[in-house]
């Protein structure tokens, strides 16, 4: 009698959680879901300094926002691999580099790729950050555009995405963008990146532009 109580029992537990589970059928999946992996590129390094302003190097500033980014998508609760956490270079000449850099991404399987670069031109008068996408990944536009967005309205200006064929995108097989985060040849632009408050804000921008990408339906 004890022994069909229990199998009673047990039978009824059973049919609540398949009961539960035919409710919400997304939610075993959700649980066990793990966050989506987004791989950041800081630009150059080591021996490789990028754009050149007297004292100034791109591969220094591009390290300093992209730490600042990884923070601030471990906030919104996203994983995050970086290509570079140190002033070094991935390999000793620039195609072996940017090979290295899209390979490790495409090993991690990663959501998306951000590469973090800081523009130059020889008027001086260009200024404020631009995203760079490649026309071989449509979903590449629409990653681009909703940082594009995030930057406009949290640093007050951003050129609209361009399309570019450039290696490291063009090899990551997953949506990626290149975000030159300003000129190094206009004043303003040069002492804004240097300056830790403002690389926070292009920081945190990024990263909100990352999350509405990610959590639009349908993407």
């Amino acid at each position: 009698m004890r022994g069909r109580g229990l199998v009673t029992l047990v039978l009824a537990v059973l049919a609540g959680a398949f009961w539960l589970i035919q409710r919400a059928p997304y939610t075993v999946s959700a649980v066990n879901a793990a966050p989506p992996l987004i791989v950041i590129d800081p630009g150059h390094g080591g021996w490789d300094p990028g754009a050149v302003r007297g004292v100034v190097y791109e591969k220094s500033i591009t390290l300093a926002v992209a730490l600042k980014l990884g923070s601030a998508l471990l906030a919104h609760g996203y994983r995050i691999f970086y290509t570079r956490r140190t002033d070094t270079a991935l390999a000793r000449t620039v195609l072996d580099d940017l090979n290295r850099r899209a390979q490790l991404a495409n090993q991690l399987q990663a959501a998306l790729f951000v590469s973090v670069h800081v523009n130059t031109e020889p008027t001086g008068t260009m200024r404020g950050p631009l995203v760079y996408y490649t026309r071989s990944r449509p979903a590449s536009y629409r990653l681009a555009l909703a940082v594009s967005h995030s930057l406009a309205r949290t640093v007050g200006s951003a050129g609209p995405p361009r399309p570019i064929r450039q290696w490291v995108l063009e090899v990551s097989q997953m949506p990626a963008i290149n975000v030159e985060i300003g000129f190094l040849s206009h004043g303003s632009d040069l002492r804004l990146m240097n300056a830790s408050w403002y690389q926070s804000r292009l920081a945190a921008a990024i990263a909100r532009g990352l999350a509405h990408y990610l959590a639009a339906p349908g993407r």
